[in-house]
């Protein structure tokens, strides 16, 4: 299962209505087509690092993604609407399963590790838990510890 998560900025001019309806058409996009909404986030209004086509505000809103490697061609898709729509000021879509996996494989022994996708009102043990090495596997002593 790949999971991504798509940041869209729409025209700050838009009523709430017209904000919801764009984001219910890409979400009912996405879950026509095999695709599945986990979470969305709704930012609101805010304030933008530079000027788009003379605007200094977006309205944002982050959907995060789940889907089968066979429908995510899907993807691409999506982002050719994005960017056909006028509504629409900027888009950015990351796969984030990925930098999952690698974050999985840094994390220290025996700590949970974190991900975007969790609840923060999870517990630590509910939460993946990095495997301790086994004790073999440090059998070699230090050079500093023989001296």
């Amino acid at each position: 299962m790949r999971t991504y998560e798509l940041a869209i900025v729409a025209d700050p001019r838009l009523s709430d209505d017209e904000f919801s309806a764009l984001v219910e058409e890409y979400k009912q996009m996405i879950t026509q087509r095999g695709g599945e909404v986990v979470r969305e986030e709704l930012w609101g209004k805010r304030k933008l690092a530079y000027p788009i086509r003379k605007l200094s505000e977006g309205r944002y809103v982050f959907l995060y993604l789940q889907m089968e490697p066979t429908t995510s061609a899907l993807i691409p898709e999506v982002e050719l609407r994005l960017g056909q729509n006028d509504k629409v000021l900027r888009y950015l879509t990351v796969r984030t399963d990925l930098d999952l996996k690698r974050a999985a494989g840094r994390a220290r022994p025996g700590q949970p590790v974190r991900t975007i996708h969790s609840d923060p009102s999870e517990s630590v043990a509910d939460s993946a838990v990095v495997p301790e090495a086994s004790p073999d596997a440090d059998s070699a002593p230090d050079s500093a510890e023989e001296a």
